[in-house]
């Protein structure tokens, strides 16, 4: 086992690091936790961009708490999984079927540790990725939830999304998409597009400078190539009919990131989605303020009761 570890993000009970080859042979890594007591199923939880899985201990003992077991993933090129370059905080992702595979595959490996139903539960760009591995049949579930997920982009749009895609076919994709930051730096929380609890923030940040391997800065070309060309996929007429499995999409009220009007185009493509506003959140639903936090767990157990009835 090997987790980074600071004061006040305890490692949840039970928790167990695992280590795979994935797509390419890069080295994928993932965290298994049992559930608090009898489990009622299993909790595959995807993080966003720049994130891992240690920033989510919180969450995942929630999850725990209500009968869960969980499986969490480092996503390629980001957390302690391998690269795709060799700087290390380059945000790269080559192609997003590849980190979709990925995720089928990390579910495959730990299935005796996962009981079922299982239910997704995706934020920011894990949102992309795990869509992609449901419309591809790489995964499997019987009910998901996404959290601000990462379906449009303002910036990718238009012209932008065109340079994007131009770039990567003539082979640039692995340079810094215009405007990125080229390094990591401690993010202050004033003025921070993300989340209003100055606690959950500086635990995000201290992780980080515990470990350097953890930083992140901004995406490639190549990345926002792909990123723009799934999302795009999403929102064609037909293109997620067959997941009828019950959703739950909650969109973050003050979004600063990703696209909100996307949600709605997308639960549009969804047979069998509620999709809901969370008052004064900002993108981080789940490392909001307690009471910002509280109308999203609401929904996810309201969603549970669906999928696991009577338990």
């Amino acid at each position: 086992m090997s987790f980074v570890e600071i004061p006040g993000n305890p490692v949840p009970e039970g928790a167990r690091e695992q280590r795979f080859k994935g797509v390419g042979g890069l080295e994928i890594r993932t965290m298994t936790a049992p559930a608090q007591g009898a489990a009622r199923g299993s909790i595959i939880l995807c993080p966003g961009r720049t994130e891992f899985i240690e920033k989510y201990f919180e969450t995942i003992a929630k999850l725990q708490a209500r009968g869960f077991a969980v499986m969490c993933i480092d996503w390629r090129g980001q957390g302690l999984s391998d690269r795709e370059t060799r700087e290390q905080e380059k945000g790269h992702i080559g192609d997003f079927d590849r980190a979709a595979r990925d995720l089928g595959e990390a579910v495959r490996r730990n299935a005796d540790r996962l009981p079922r139903p299982h239910i997704l539960l995706a934020h920011s760009m894990g949102g992309a990725l795990s869509l992609l591995a449901l419309q591809k049949r790489y995964l499997t579930v019987e009910g998901a939830v996404f959290s601000a997920p990462m379906w449009g982009i303002a910036a990718l749009k238009g012209s932008a999304l065109n340079a994007a895609r131009a770039a990567a076919a003539l082979g640039f994709g692995k340079a810094y998409a215009p405007g990125a930051t080229k390094a990591w730096s401690r993010e202050p929380f004033e003025g921070n597009p993300v989340t209003h609890d100055a606690a959950r923030h500086k635990r995000a940040m201290d992780l980080i400078e515990k470990e350097p391997k953890l930083a992140l800065a901004g995406p490639t070309i190549g990345w926002a190539a792909s990123a723009a060309g799934v999302m795009a996929g999403f929102q064609k007429p037909g293109a997620l009919k067959p997941l009828a499995m019950p959703v739950l999409v909650a969109t973050a009220e003050e979004e600063k990131l990703v696209d909100n009007a996307a949600h709605a185009r997308v639960v549009a493509q969804l047979p069998n989605a509620t999709h809901i506003v969370i008052p004064g959140a900002m993108h981080e639903i789940m490392m909001e303020t307690d009471d910002r936090q509280k109308p999203f767990w609401d929904a996810f157990d309201a969603l549970v009761q669906r999928v696991v009835p009577g338990k």
